[in-house]
């Protein structure tokens, strides 16, 4: 039995196959040179016929001034990828055995490789093996005993330090989390139940998901996306006199007012932006990408404020005074990356134009001229 084993050991480890040296030409010959890549050939066929214990530093110091070579600077890559050869052959059932451990200092001691790159060799190699029974442990989300014990032993077996295997658990429980998070917004809607189970997830894992404050902003803003698409509309407390039967959806701090220089109502969907109708309650929810051509001949500016969007209306505070645009007059809207264009019934239609929010602006006029009729 222990003849088999070890056999099936010298087996399973032989990685070293022997190659043929390259041919030197006859001018070569004549001139006495030596092809010096074939150093590399005779160190590779050096430890195809040996066991690593039998192998000498001389051996390989004999090889080095045959062909008047220094593997560590010549050959560094390749001595490399012998190392890295044998380690692959070792991590092969995702166990470092002792006799393996014994073997790699033999290996690393005939190849004269340093600590850092050992060290930095087996966390490359053991880490990717590592981080892929992670990513199958974690696919759905959970961790229980079992699986935790699994990839504790796991990493214990591969001899992998203990900082990163943690860091490797932790970039795997990211990666999961921004995965579902990216698979659960693809609808540009964030839903309590969605969030919930993407909490659950971060607890379950003990991963805590950092996110930048683009990513943030984007969360809060699907989040009132779903609120809006399932009537949950958000009510502001303002700092201006509203009937008691008025709610306010939404405020915009230093907008400008225009309003058309002909009284014609003028087609606000002329300029690549999204038209609805208001009618069928359908609403609107990413800005065109290209601004509003505001040209002096056809729109005039004329005032700044605040533009508060309510219940009932589009009230504008200006320094000149207000405007007021009554929901059920509203014909139309169209939004631009730069502004609003509103479609009224009669009289100029105004373009309101402020920084930033212009889709929550949108999507939170339509559904409240949709609410109209309930």
């Amino acid at each position: 039995m222990r003849l088999y084993l070890a056999l099936f050991y010298l087996m399973e480890h032989h990685i070293y196959n022997k190659k043929d040296l390259k041919k030197t030409t006859f001018l070569q010959k004549m001139l006495g040179q030596r092809i010096k890549e074939n150093a590399i050939v005779e160190l590779n066929n050096l430890l195809a016929d040996h066991e690593l214990q039998e192998v000498t530093l001389e051996q390989v110091y004999a090889i080095a001034d045959k062909y008047g070579v220094n593997f560590k600077t010549d050959y560094n890559q390749e001595i490399t990828d012998f190392y890295k050869s044998y380690l692959n052959s070792c991590l092969s059932d995702k166990v470092i055995s002792d006799k393996e451990l014994t073997d790699l200092k033999e290996l690393k001691r005939i190849l004269q490789i340093n600590d850092k790159q050992v060290e930095e060799i087996h966390r490359e190699l053991a880490g990717k093996i590592y981080k892929a029974e992670v990513d199958k442990v974690i696919n759905d989300g959970e961790l229980d005993e079992a699986e935790r014990a699994f990839i504790e032993k796991l990493q214990n077996d591969l001899k992998l330090p203990q900082e990163v295997a943690q860091n490797i658990y932790l970039t795997s429980g990211q990666e999961l989390i921004r995965n579902f998070m990216n698979n659960v917004i693809s609808d540009a809607k964030l839903s309590p139940d969605e969030e919930k189970e993407l909490n659950a997830i971060a607890k379950n894992l003990q991963t805590d998901f950092k996110m930048d404050v683009a990513t943030k902003n984007d969360l809060d803003k699907y989040r009132l996306y779903w609120q809006i698409e399932n009537d949950e509309m958000p009510e502001l407390q303002v700092d201006i006199n509203i009937p008691r039967t008025e709610r306010c959806y939404f405020v915009a701090q230093n907008a400008q007012w225009f309003e058309q220089t002909s009284e014609t109502p003028a087609k606000v969907n002329s300029n690549s932006a999204l038209s609805l109708k208001i009618a069928k309650g359908l609403y609107w929810r990413n800005p065109a990408q290209d601004n509003k051509k505001l040209e002096n001949s056809a729109w005039q500016s004329i005032d700044v404020g605040v533009v508060y969007l309510t219940n009932k209306r589009v009230l504008f505070k200006g320094s000149k005074g207000d405007k007021i645009i009554l929901l059920n007059r509203v014909i139309d809207f169209a939004v631009f990356s730069n502004g609003m264009e509103i479609e009224k019934g009669e009289g100029k239609n105004p373009f309101v134009q402020f920084e930033g929010n212009m889709d929550i602006f949108g999507m939170l006029l339509g559904k409240a001229i949709s609410q109209l009729s309930i």
